[in-house]
């Protein structure tokens, strides 16, 4: 019976998600971002910018509840994962999330549908409390960039927030190509405004 205990403990142990970075992603994807990979491939054809996150709100994005996509995590005391994307629409209400430990974003049809991820089973229950603004707040720059960011965001009929690290190899990659690929597609007829936060 210890056996089998053990055999369980260690199964859900290791296939979390902090486990999966900390042993089989970060000792990979250690890269020189000016040398080995060209990030510019990865941002899409509509208006988008870069900013990094303001240390004193890194915690926060990964625990806290205004921040919060997958509920499961953090109920059960967890962080969230680093590839994150956001839809929000002109009104600075988020119509869609999506977090990387909630499944493969390619099997989930994710960046299928407009807006992203409808079939995502925690929406009903996170939706009202991701705000726009919220997020802004967290960009390391200046109050008056961040004031004309939300003055502009209607002037999108989605803003994507996309939260994302340079070191985290493959994962991260291909979670700006998906993006890239997704907004491309639905800024023919849809205009769109991709904020890239990097932590």
């Amino acid at each position: 019976m210890k056996n089998l205990l053990l055999a369980i403990f260690l199964a859900s142990s290791l296939s979390s998600c902090s486990v999966l970075w900390d042993y089989a992603v970060l000792p990979f994807s250690r890269v020189d971002s000016h040398t080995d990979i060209n990030w510019q491939k990865l941002y899409p054809d509509c208006d988008y910018a870069i900013f990094d996150v303001d240390t004193i709100y890194y915690d926060s994005l990964f625990s806290g509840e205004n921040y919060c996509v997958n509920i499961w995590k953090i109920e059960h005391g967890s962080h969230q994962s680093p590839i994150q994307t956001l839809m929000f629409d002109n009104q600075g209400n988020c119509v869609g999330a999506y977090e990387f430990c909630i499944g493969n974003a390619n099997t989930l049809d994710v960046y299928k549908d407009l807006p992203i991820f409808k079939k995502n089973r925690y929406n009903d229950r996170i939706l009202d409390n991701l705000k726009f603004a919220n997020y802004i707040k967290t960009i390391d720059t200046d109050d008056a960039i961040k004031q004309d960011i939300l003055a502009n965001s209607s002037n999108y009929d989605y803003n994507l927030i996309v939260l994302w690290s340079e070191n985290f190899g493959y994962y991260m990659k291909r979670h700006l190509r998906q993006v890239k690929k997704y907004a491309n597609k639905n800024d023919a007829n849809h205009s769109f405004r991709v904020l890239y936060l990097k932590i």
